[in-house]
Protein backbone atom coordinates (compact mmCIF):
# COMPACT_ATOMS: atom_id res chain seq x y z
CA UNK A 1 0.00 0.00 0.00
CA UNK A 2 2.72 2.47 1.02
CA UNK A 3 4.46 1.70 -2.50
CA UNK A 4 0.96 3.21 -4.11
CA UNK A 5 0.83 5.78 -1.82
CA UNK A 6 4.49 7.23 -2.83
CA UNK A 7 3.75 6.96 -6.48
CA UNK A 8 0.48 9.36 -5.43
CA UNK A 9 2.81 11.76 -4.41
CA UNK A 10 4.71 11.34 -7.04
CA UNK A 11 2.38 12.32 -8.96
CA UNK A 12 2.34 16.18 -7.02
CA UNK A 13 5.63 17.99 -7.55
CA UNK A 14 5.47 20.81 -5.14
CA UNK A 15 3.92 18.16 -2.58
CA UNK A 16 6.52 15.45 -3.56
CA UNK A 17 8.97 18.46 -3.41
CA UNK A 18 7.65 19.35 0.31
CA UNK A 19 7.79 15.95 1.78
CA UNK A 20 10.69 14.82 -0.14
CA UNK A 21 13.12 18.25 0.73
CA UNK A 22 11.27 19.53 2.42
CA UNK A 23 11.30 22.77 1.19
CA UNK A 24 9.12 25.51 -0.79
CA UNK A 25 9.15 28.41 -2.68
CA UNK A 26 6.99 31.56 -2.08
CA UNK A 27 5.14 31.00 -5.35
CA UNK A 28 4.68 27.45 -4.51
CA UNK A 29 0.63 26.07 -5.42
CA UNK A 30 -0.40 22.73 -3.76
CA UNK A 31 -3.00 20.44 -5.10
CA UNK A 32 -6.54 20.29 -2.95
CA UNK A 33 -6.26 18.62 -0.02
CA UNK A 34 -9.71 16.66 -1.73
CA UNK A 35 -7.61 14.88 -4.22
CA UNK A 36 -6.49 12.65 -1.88
CA UNK A 37 -7.97 9.95 0.61
CA UNK A 38 -8.29 10.42 4.21
CA UNK A 39 -5.68 6.81 4.45
CA UNK A 40 -3.26 8.68 2.09
CA UNK A 41 -3.39 11.86 4.29
CA UNK A 42 -3.06 9.13 7.51
CA UNK A 43 0.15 8.13 5.83
CA UNK A 44 1.32 11.48 4.40
CA UNK A 45 1.02 12.91 8.19
CA UNK A 46 3.75 11.91 10.23
CA UNK A 47 6.21 13.10 6.92
CA UNK A 48 4.28 16.39 6.32
CA UNK A 49 4.91 17.29 10.43
CA UNK A 50 8.55 16.09 10.02
CA UNK A 51 8.78 18.64 7.11
CA UNK A 52 6.86 21.55 8.76
CA UNK A 53 8.62 21.22 11.79
CA UNK A 54 12.39 21.44 9.53
CA UNK A 55 11.15 23.86 7.28
CA UNK A 56 9.70 26.24 10.37
CA UNK A 57 13.05 25.81 12.09
CA UNK A 58 15.37 26.61 9.66
CA UNK A 59 14.08 29.33 7.94
CA UNK A 60 12.25 31.34 10.99
CA UNK A 61 14.15 34.21 11.75
CA UNK A 62 16.31 34.00 8.31
CA UNK A 63 16.00 35.96 5.23
CA UNK A 64 14.01 33.49 4.10
CA UNK A 65 11.44 32.97 6.40
CA UNK A 66 8.32 33.80 3.47
CA UNK A 67 8.90 30.31 3.18
CA UNK A 68 7.45 29.87 7.19
CA UNK A 69 5.06 32.15 6.10
CA UNK A 70 4.11 30.21 3.22
CA UNK A 71 3.85 27.20 4.61
CA UNK A 72 1.46 28.40 7.62
CA UNK A 73 -0.89 29.97 5.28
CA UNK A 74 -1.10 26.80 3.16
CA UNK A 75 -3.09 23.69 3.77
CA UNK A 76 -2.03 21.75 6.06
CA UNK A 77 -1.83 17.90 4.31
CA UNK A 78 -2.27 16.22 7.80
CA UNK A 79 -5.13 14.45 9.54
CA UNK A 80 -6.50 15.95 12.75
CA UNK A 81 -3.80 13.91 15.29
CA UNK A 82 -0.84 15.83 13.44
CA UNK A 83 -2.83 19.05 13.05
CA UNK A 84 -3.01 19.18 17.21
CA UNK A 85 0.84 17.98 17.29
CA UNK A 86 1.58 21.26 14.79
CA UNK A 87 -0.82 23.62 16.82
CA UNK A 88 0.73 22.40 20.25
CA UNK A 89 4.26 23.20 18.28
CA UNK A 90 3.20 26.71 17.57
CA UNK A 91 1.14 27.44 21.26
CA UNK A 92 4.52 28.65 23.10
CA UNK A 93 5.47 31.09 20.53
CA UNK A 94 1.83 32.74 20.46
CA UNK A 95 1.70 32.71 24.37
CA UNK A 96 5.26 34.85 24.75
CA UNK A 97 3.57 37.35 21.60
CA UNK A 98 0.54 37.11 24.22
CA UNK A 99 2.38 38.22 27.01
CA UNK A 100 4.52 40.90 25.48
CA UNK A 101 1.58 42.43 24.21
CA UNK A 102 0.26 42.19 27.26
CA UNK A 103 3.42 44.01 28.70
CA UNK A 104 3.37 46.80 25.48
CA UNK A 105 -0.14 47.58 26.83
CA UNK A 106 0.86 48.29 30.32
CA UNK A 107 3.85 50.26 29.30
CA UNK A 108 1.97 53.06 27.29
CA UNK A 109 -1.01 52.90 29.31
CA UNK A 110 -1.09 56.63 30.20
CA UNK A 111 2.58 57.37 29.34
CA UNK A 112 3.31 60.14 26.88
CA UNK A 113 6.63 59.86 26.87
CA UNK A 114 7.82 60.20 23.24
CA UNK A 115 11.10 57.02 23.90
CA UNK A 116 8.51 54.61 25.40
CA UNK A 117 5.86 54.74 22.94
CA UNK A 118 8.99 54.46 20.50
CA UNK A 119 9.73 51.51 21.65
CA UNK A 120 6.14 49.88 22.43
CA UNK A 121 4.72 51.15 18.72
CA UNK A 122 8.09 49.16 17.08
CA UNK A 123 7.70 46.52 19.23
CA UNK A 124 4.39 46.15 18.51
CA UNK A 125 5.23 45.86 14.88
CA UNK A 126 8.37 44.31 14.45
CA UNK A 127 7.48 41.25 17.91
CA UNK A 128 3.57 40.98 18.17
CA UNK A 129 2.29 41.54 14.45
CA UNK A 130 4.85 39.77 12.35
CA UNK A 131 4.02 38.05 9.40
CA UNK A 132 4.54 34.78 10.51
CA UNK A 133 2.21 35.63 13.65
CA UNK A 134 -0.34 36.88 11.10
CA UNK A 135 -0.45 33.60 9.08
CA UNK A 136 -0.85 31.64 12.95
CA UNK A 137 -3.77 33.75 13.33
CA UNK A 138 -5.47 32.46 10.10
CA UNK A 139 -5.67 28.77 11.33
CA UNK A 140 -9.47 28.32 12.87
CA UNK A 141 -8.36 26.42 15.43
CA UNK A 142 -10.03 27.31 18.69
CA UNK A 143 -6.57 27.35 20.63
CA UNK A 144 -4.94 29.68 18.27
CA UNK A 145 -8.00 32.01 17.90
CA UNK A 146 -8.43 32.22 21.90
CA UNK A 147 -4.46 33.62 21.66
CA UNK A 148 -5.03 35.50 19.04
CA UNK A 149 -7.98 37.56 20.32
CA UNK A 150 -6.17 38.37 23.32
CA UNK A 151 -3.26 39.42 21.49
CA UNK A 152 -5.34 41.71 19.29
CA UNK A 153 -6.87 43.08 22.27
CA UNK A 154 -3.65 44.48 23.32
CA UNK A 155 -2.77 46.10 20.08
CA UNK A 156 -6.17 47.10 20.29
CA UNK A 157 -5.50 48.86 23.67
CA UNK A 158 -1.98 50.55 22.43
CA UNK A 159 -4.40 51.87 19.80
CA UNK A 160 -6.39 53.14 22.30
CA UNK A 161 -3.42 55.11 23.91
CA UNK A 162 -2.30 56.30 20.45
CA UNK A 163 -5.29 57.78 19.10
CA UNK A 164 -5.25 61.06 21.69
CA UNK A 165 -2.57 62.32 18.95
CA UNK A 166 -3.34 64.24 16.19
CA UNK A 167 -2.02 64.06 12.57
CA UNK A 168 0.25 67.35 13.75
CA UNK A 169 1.84 65.09 16.28
CA UNK A 170 3.87 63.54 13.32
CA UNK A 171 6.14 60.55 15.33
CA UNK A 172 2.98 59.43 17.22
CA UNK A 173 0.34 59.83 14.80
CA UNK A 174 2.50 57.94 12.01
CA UNK A 175 3.17 55.02 14.99
CA UNK A 176 -0.64 54.89 15.33
CA UNK A 177 -1.09 54.64 11.70
CA UNK A 178 1.43 52.08 11.20
CA UNK A 179 0.04 49.70 13.71
CA UNK A 180 -3.40 50.05 12.04
CA UNK A 181 -2.19 49.47 8.80
CA UNK A 182 -0.53 46.07 10.63
CA UNK A 183 -3.78 44.84 11.96
CA UNK A 184 -5.46 45.49 9.25
CA UNK A 185 -5.61 42.18 7.26
CA UNK A 186 -6.38 40.00 10.23
CA UNK A 187 -9.79 38.52 10.90
CA UNK A 188 -11.25 40.17 14.12
CA UNK A 189 -14.60 39.31 16.32
CA UNK A 190 -17.07 41.88 16.52
CA UNK A 191 -16.07 44.15 19.11
CA UNK A 192 -12.51 43.79 18.01
CA UNK A 193 -13.60 45.62 14.70
CA UNK A 194 -15.69 47.67 16.08
CA UNK A 195 -12.90 49.50 17.70
CA UNK A 196 -10.88 48.92 14.81
CA UNK A 197 -13.02 50.39 12.37
CA UNK A 198 -13.26 54.07 15.04
CA UNK A 199 -9.40 54.13 15.22
CA UNK A 200 -9.64 54.30 11.43
CA UNK A 201 -12.23 56.86 11.40
CA UNK A 202 -10.39 59.06 13.53
CA UNK A 203 -6.72 58.38 11.43
CA UNK A 204 -8.79 59.93 9.03
CA UNK A 205 -10.30 62.68 10.20
CA UNK A 206 -6.92 63.81 11.72
CA UNK A 207 -5.40 63.33 8.61
CA UNK A 208 -7.88 65.56 6.80
CA UNK A 209 -7.86 68.63 9.34
CA UNK A 210 -4.06 68.35 9.37
CA UNK A 211 -4.37 68.89 5.55
CA UNK A 212 -6.74 71.59 5.50
CA UNK A 213 -4.66 73.74 8.32
CA UNK A 214 -1.67 73.03 5.95
CA UNK A 215 -3.31 74.44 2.79
CA UNK A 216 -4.62 77.28 4.84
CA UNK A 217 -1.09 77.96 6.74
CA UNK A 218 0.66 78.03 2.83
CA UNK A 219 -2.59 80.51 1.35
CA UNK A 220 -2.07 82.74 4.32
CA UNK A 221 2.29 82.94 3.80
CA UNK A 222 1.56 83.43 0.30
CA UNK A 223 -0.66 86.52 0.68
CA UNK A 224 1.87 88.03 2.94
CA UNK A 225 4.06 87.34 0.56
CA UNK A 226 2.24 89.19 -2.55
CA UNK A 227 1.43 91.96 0.29
CA UNK A 228 4.85 92.89 0.91
CA UNK A 229 5.93 92.54 -2.47
CA UNK A 230 3.10 94.73 -3.30
CA UNK A 231 3.65 97.57 -0.94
Amino acid sequence: MSENFESILQEHETLNKLIKEKDLNTFTKFPSKDNFSSEFIDWLSPKYQEAFLEIYNTHLGTKKEAKVVKLINSTWFCNPETTENIVEFLLPRLEATKVLSQELAKKIDGNKDLEVILKVSDSLVNNVLTYVNKAIFEKDHPKIQEKKNEIVDNCLAVCDELKRYKASSEIEFSMFNGILDRLRSIKMNETQQLRYNSFLKKSQSSSNKYVIVTVIIVIIALIRLIARFAN
